[in-house]
């Protein structure tokens, strides 16, 4: 596929596997590419984050793109240190390797905070916590100077007020480290941080652009930019996204990738931290006491490789489905929750808990809610197919088929505007309150005719057909095994973005 566009995840993983927040971050950025590519453009998903037993920052990027040793990756490198050496923009800081002159690119950074479009709350507050601090190092000065210098160097800083305690040492946007050693041009000494930046640019292009010439592959990544980027809370990702923004002005500066709105990221969302909690049950009912819908805002717990794949994979399993019986014993752990509520349900309750900047820390029942909704789901689409794939529309003929197809236009325009905004929380709950909207159809049909039979049977099933549609970007697998069920070719994922009823009916 020819990539114009490409959306970024920056998920730091503990020891390699991904823990709930990083899962959420995953599965907000995968959903809008799912909605992206189903409305016909062309973008490509890049996942990017490293683990504690990662130190070199290397990224596992999915779907083709670069990995973490990667000789394009160190191609890149070199031809980017090449020119900024050539340039006079790189030095070497004794036993600390080379770094990058970043004063200029930092005030850059900083000027335009204020034009940067679409970045969340906290996204911006990690930039300004981290640009805020700028300190221009060297070696001159009395020891205590010099020390402070070379701490801003490494990028900390360190605060100090009269009568007001100690000195606070914190992490700032000090002359980004570009390589290690003596020789910039030595394998193998690339800084971690640069290819991590460099990673998550090159995983953007095509196999074919990676194996060229960055030179002439540099145009094809200026296409792409800027990337829409959904991170992970906390320090690393600030950092992640700061080098980002510097690797890419500096490419532009003597690379010549094109930046026409001068930065290589549009909108940047921070996602809050997930934590689930043990469901406290009535002693005397053994009833949970939370609500099953999600309430209230951090984070434990990690997944094995194979439980992240399985609920980020484009063909998932839909045959892991909810079992029942107790929660896990690890409210966080990845791998229980799926046997126990299925790759979907864990998937669809980390998008419809809360809102995706919001920090959720609420009860383990959000699960078991999500698997209750695609069980119900399942159950009515199973007792409403029939032997043919549904029609394209409702027979409008009648009051409640017309209120009907009107419900699904509210669902389908406003499921539309939550992917493009990435409020999949909302695109959750209307995929639900649709569901609730079906089966309040069959009642009102049911009382008035005694029972759903006919055109009002097929207005149900191609409302049931909108919603598996509606339902693709954030259960994949469950929308792929109900659209097989309904007797269509293809899967749900491949097929394009249902259209209006009424702007059917009226064509």
């Amino acid at each position: 596929m020819s990539n114009d566009q490409y959306v970024l995840t920056l998920c730091p993983a503990a020891g390699g596997d991904l823990d709930l927040t990083s899962l959420r971050c995953r599965a907000i950025a995968d959903a809008h590419v799912r909605f992206r590519r189903a409305v016909g453009d062309e973008v490509a998903l890049v996942h990017a984050g490293g683990g504690d037993d990662d130190p070199s920052g290397g990224l596992a990027i999915g779907g083709g793109a670069a990995r973490r040793v990667d000789p394009a990756v160190e191609r890149w490198a070199q031809w980017l240190l090449e020119r900024l050496d050539g340039a006079g923009l790189i030095y070497h800081r004794e036993g600390k390797g080379w770094r990058l002159r970043s004063g200029k690119l930092h005030e850059e950074s900083e000027r335009r905070l204020e034009e940067l479009s679409g970045w969340s709350d906290a996204a911006l507050a990690g930039q300004r916590k981290l640009l805020e601090h700028v300190d221009d190092p060297g070696d001159s000065g009395s020891e205590l100077e010099q020390s402070l210098s070379k701490l801003a160097a490494a990028g900390w800083s360190v605060d100090s007020k009269r009568d007001k305690g100690p000195p606070t040492v914190h992490f700032a946007a000090g002359d980004m480290p570009l390589a290690e050693g003596d020789d910039w041009r030595a394998a193998g000494g690339v800084h971690p941080r640069l290819a991590a930046a460099l990673s998550a640019l090159v995983g953007a292009l095509s196999s074919d652009e990676r194996e060229a010439a960055p030179s002439d592959a540099v145009s094809g990544l200026g296409r792409r930019l800027p990337a829409t980027t959904v991170a992970a809370p906390g320090s690393d990702s600030d950092v992640a996204l700061l080098d980002l923004r510097t690797v890419a002005k500096a490419l532009r500066d003597v690379g010549g990738l094109d930046l026409p709105g001068g930065e290589p990221l549009g909108p940047v969302l921070a996602a809050g931290a997930f934590q689930l909690l043990p469901v406290r049950r009535l002693p005397e009912q053994g009833a949970p006491a939370s609500n099953p819908e999600p309430t209230g805002p951090s984070l434990n717990g990690t997944a094995p490789a194979a439980a992240t794949a399985a609920l980020n994979s484009a063909e998932g399993d839909a045959s892991v489905t909810p079992t029942g019986g107790q929660p896990p014993a690890d409210s966080n752990d990845v791998a229980t929750l799926i046997a126990v509520h299925g790759a979907d349900a864990v998937r669809f309750a980390l998008l419809h808990a809360a809102a995706p900047a919001k920090r959720f820390r609420g009860g383990e029942d959000v699960v078991g809610y999500a698997a209750r909704f695609l069980t119900e789901l399942r159950e009515l689409a199973a007792s409403r197919w029939g032997d043919a794939p549904p029609a394209a529309r409702i027979e409008t003929d009648d009051g409640l088929r017309r209120r009907l197809a009107g419900w699904c236009d509210t669902a389908l325009a406003r499921t539309t505007e939550n992917h493009a905004r990435l409020d999949m929380h909302r695109a959750t709950r209307n995929a639900v309150e649709l569901l609730a909207r079906i089966k309040d159809f069959e009642a009102r049909v049911t009382e008035q005719r005694g029972e759903v039979a006919g055109a009002d049977r097929e207005a149900v099933a191609v409302a049931l057909a909108l919603l598996v549609q509606l339902l693709a970007p954030l259960a994949p697998a469950t929308a792929d095994e109900l659209w097989r069920q309904s007797r269509r070719d293809g899967s749900a994922g491949d097929a394009p973005w249902p259209v209006l009823q009424r702007a059917t009916a009226a064509a």
